[in-house]
């Protein structure tokens, strides 16, 4: 076979072909050869459509604005005599297409976790003015990163147009994932929402809503509006079918709409899995336990539950068994400190004077003079000791010396005389994390035998430069 040949690249071999461009791998000649993908558009074949003319200038136009990292990116494009070249980012992952075919049913998380990148794109699309128009899993590519973990992007803006909620008429993408208004001839940017909704169902059951052996039986299915059910051996969550149900509603009126879409409870995008979440809650940690050793506990609670629920959801889609494992460790430890301070202020507000309590200290000075930053402190408890005539103090202290602890500068032991409520409350607290965090493993393998593809998350969480990192995974 041969290759085209394009200035600065080298092609390596071909990945796919559609009506008028063929897609190949290539790599960079000089510099450290980078790996791209080249978009082949053959200049005959796009000449005989004027419709594919448009498409491919509209693709270029909005792919040099469109710089999201769930998007694929453009880097460049060129021509000849022949092709017009369009050099984008190389997704080594493939299609969510072909991924579903692989495994099958994809396992209710896994399809949360592709769905709120792509629900992240669609809102930088959205404040952009962009309808992509043809949203399907062939155009939607997964990278897959040397430990294993998938970024979806966004592909192929061909049929994608600024449009408004006045309308269009012409008819693009494809059947099996078009909005049904799309066939009457007049739509908006809702038709995007509708496709969403039959990507999220194929990916959850295994095959689209209206799956269909000819064109004439799908088309008659999507013009009589046929009822769209979830299959009865389904067990996916009830927040997962009432996105799905509000997505997949044939009049766009009563279809949920962009605003809801993005706030929707299940999607819960504002903690989503990614680098920049996983970079916040770190700070969140940070500053709770500077909080906490300041004995500022009700701000300190307030951080560290900020910081948990955006680091729960990133330990949840770990798939290093050991980085998961020491993450684990550590949120088990934030969510336990939480429910301590939580608990102690219930009893200084209940009547317990706040001064007897010996608040946590910083860590011991470094050898350079410098301050060590503490592990979360333990719990602040009732102590054991007692008055002259030999009755309980009632005073509260932490550990079960916790004025030993904080003038060594050591971390206080949990105290053996820890008030039942709140050892009931940590143990809840405890197992709740762990059924969160268990989640990803508690589904069986689909059928046919195939093993159920690993959970994926943001990429490897960072190792600390320093001892300050308390997140610190080794």
């Amino acid at each position: 076979m041969s290759f085209p040949k394009i200035e600065g690249y080298v092609v390596t071999e071909k990945l796919g072909s559609g009506s008028y461009s063929t897609v190949y791998k290539a790599y960079t000649k000089v510099g450290a050869r980078s790996v791209v993908a080249v978009k082949c558009v053959d200049k005959c074949k796009v000449k005989q459509s004027g419709t594919a003319v448009d498409n491919l200038i509209t693709e270029i136009r909005l792919l040099k604005t469109l710089a999201h990292p769930h998007i694929v990116q453009m880097k460049e494009f060129t021509w000849d005599d022949k092709n017009i070249y369009i050099i984008m980012e190389y997704c080594c992952g493939g299609d969510l297409s072909k991924y579903i075919h692989r495994y099958g049913r994809v396992p209710e998380m896994q399809v949360l976790y592709f769905l709120q990148q792509l629900a992240s794109a669609l809102k930088f699309l959205r404040e952009k003015g962009v309808v992509h128009m043809d949203l399907k899993p062939h155009n939607l590519l997964l990278h897959k990163g040397s430990d294993g973990k998938y970024i979806l992007k966004v592909a192929d803006f061909g049929f994608a147009q600024h449009l408004s909620l006045e309308g269009a008429r012409s008819v693009r993408g494809s059947p099996l994932y078009m909005a049904p208004e799309m066939l009457a001839g007049r739509y908006d940017a809702r038709v995007d929402l509708w496709s969403v909704g039959v990507i999220m169902y194929e990916c959850l059951f295994g095959r689209a809503p209206y799956s269909s052996a000819t064109l004439r039986e799908l088309v008659d299915k999507i013009q009589r509006k046929a009822p769209i059910e979830i299959p009865r051996n389904s067990s996916v969550s009830a927040g997962c079918v009432q996105l799905l149900t509000r997505l997949l509603q044939h009049d766009p009126d009563t279809r949920i709409s962009y605003e809801e879409f993005f706030a929707h409870e299940y999607l819960d995008l504002d903690h989503m899995p990614s680098r920049e979440n996983y970079d916040k809650a770190v700070g969140l940690i940070k500053q709770a336990i500077e909080l906490d050793a300041g004995g500022q506990l009700r701000a300190a609670l307030q951080a560290y539950s900020a910081a948990l629920q955006l680091l729960v959801p990133a330990a949840r889609v770990q798939t290093d068994a050991l980085r998961k494992e020491a993450l684990t460790a550590k949120l088990t430890r934030y969510m336990e400190r939480a429910e301590e301070i939580k608990q102690y202020l219930k009893y200084c507000e209940d009547g317990v004077p706040p001064a007897a309590a010996h608040r946590p200290t910083r860590g011991n000075a470094a050898s350079d003079g410098t301050q060590e930053l503490p592990q979360a402190p333990s719990e602040c408890g009732p102590s054991n000791s007692k008055s002259a005539d030999g009755t309980a103090s009632g005073a509260y202290t932490c550990g079960t010396d916790g004025q030993t602890a904080a003038r060594n500068g050591s971390e206080p032991t949990v105290s053996e005389h820890e008030p039942r409520a709140a050892r009931g409350g940590t143990d809840s607290k405890r197992r709740g994390l762990r059924r969160l965090l268990s989640r990803a493993a508690s589904h069986s393998p689909p059928a046919g035998g195939r093993d159920v593809p690993p959970l994926q998350g943001e990429s490897a969480l960072p190792v600390a430069a320093d001892a300050n990192d308390i997140c610190r995974i080794t």
